[in-house]
């Protein structure tokens, strides 16, 4: 899941994760290394706190699903706005993660993260052209259930 989150989504290029993984591996190949080590370089290479991903997916136990609903109106200017909506159960309610989406177009394709946060996220986002399928979790990197619903 720490792969899926350092995956820059618009080149797929998981430089960020290997570089994190190498710098652990050299600061403690041969040592000792608890999973506080661990945290605290994954921290220096996100750049912010990760208590919250640790808590959840590291010492806890709790696995999400998520009930995904969508739908496209068009907007002003030849573009589209997306209602997204993830229902999350199964979890405490001040559960997050950050899942990708796959928005597909009648031509190519892109992936966008959503930071889903309780029990109902819901989002509104602006798109180039109409979508034609959207997936949450489309590579099975988050550990979780994930169902679709209709809008």
């Amino acid at each position: 899941m720490l792969r899926n989150m350092m995956l820059d989504s618009r080149t797929m290029s998981e430089d960020r994760f290997k570089a994190m993984m190498r710098n652990f591996y050299e600061t403690y190949r041969g040592k000792r290394a608890t999973t506080l080590d661990f945290q605290r370089v994954v921290e220096k290479h996100v750049g912010r706190p990760m208590d919250w991903f640790f808590d959840e997916w590291v010492y806890g136990t709790g696995v999400p699903t998520y009930t995904f609903a969508w739908k496209v109106d068009p907007a002003e200017g030849g573009k589209y706005t997306a209602h997204l909506r993830v229902k999350q159960t199964d979890v405490p309610d001040g559960f997050a993660m950050f899942v990708p989406l796959r928005i597909k177009f009648a031509e190519g394709e892109a992936v966008v993260r959503l930071l889903v946060r309780g029990p109902l996220t819901e989002q509104t986002i602006t798109l180039p052209a109409e979508a034609t399928e959207m997936q949450l979790s489309p590579f099975e990197s988050v550990l979780a259930v994930v169902k679709t619903e209709g809008w």
